[in-house]
């Protein structure tokens, strides 16, 4: 049996569900919307990289605002702090992709240490796996807080083994991120890809070891 170390954010939960959140409060068109929410996105993952390369660490809940601030900077958007302050609190309530807790359930079942591995700080973690209905489906939440970086920095693959009290190739890495796949197979873990857009993989770093493109399909071939 394993240790199976989960993403979060775009692996269990949708990171695209703000999207919602953001037409409401901003009250502008779906294509509009839909540009906010891709940068929103795209430089919270660039602001994390920032961070961990610059060695000037800030919690991923502070990267999130300031990704969200560029997000809507570049569209000429303004709303005022309490606006700000809502959209950025959708990353509390993302909706989890199907299947989640149920795959999670018969890994445990199964025999699995089952656990979130994510980079979202320690209270991110614990409000949205509790909204998402998934806090009691896992074993445990491990941070990249802990050790003040962010994936794919080996460190946080290397903390969460340690975590564990498994070594590297006991653990396996699910995630719907290619680069987060590359990152943890050069760190030693074993891999699952969620490859549900069927993109080729990273060029850079390790090839997933197993690819699969919905949640369930995960349990298929660990049980």
């Amino acid at each position: 049996m394993a240790g199976l170390c989960f993403d979060m954010y775009g692996t269990l939960c949708d990171t695209s569900s703000v999207r919602a959140r953001l037409g409401e409060e901003l009250g502008v068109a779906e294509t509009l919307v839909a540009a906010v929410d891709e940068t929103w996105r795209r430089k919270q993952l660039q602001y994390s990289y920032q961070s961990a390369q610059m060695d000037d660490y800030e919690p991923f809940w502070s990267i999130t605002t300031h990704a969200l601030d560029y997000a809507l900077a570049q569209y000429d958007l303004d709303p005022d702090a309490e606006t700000r302050e809502r959209i950025r609190d959708a990353y509390d309530h993302l909706e989890p992709f199907s299947g989640a807790a149920e795959t999670l359930d018969r890994l445990s079942a199964a025999g699995h240490d089952v656990v979130i591995l994510s980079n979202g700080n320690p209270e991110m973690l614990e409000r949205l796996a509790e909204n998402a209905g998934l806090l009691a489906h896992v074993d445990d939440i491990i941070s990249a807080h802990a050790v003040r970086t962010f994936k794919p920095d080996p460190a946080v693959y290397e903390h969460a083994a340690e975590t564990l009290g498994r070594s590297l190739p006991d653990c396996r890495l699910v995630s719907s991120n290619a680069w987060d796949v590359a990152g943890a197979g050069n760190a030693g873990m074993a891999t699952t890809w969620v490859n549900r857009q069927r993109d080729p993989p990273e060029t850079i770093g390790a090839e997933p070891d197993r690819r699969v493109t919905t949640l369930p399909a995960v349990a298929e071939g660990l049980r």
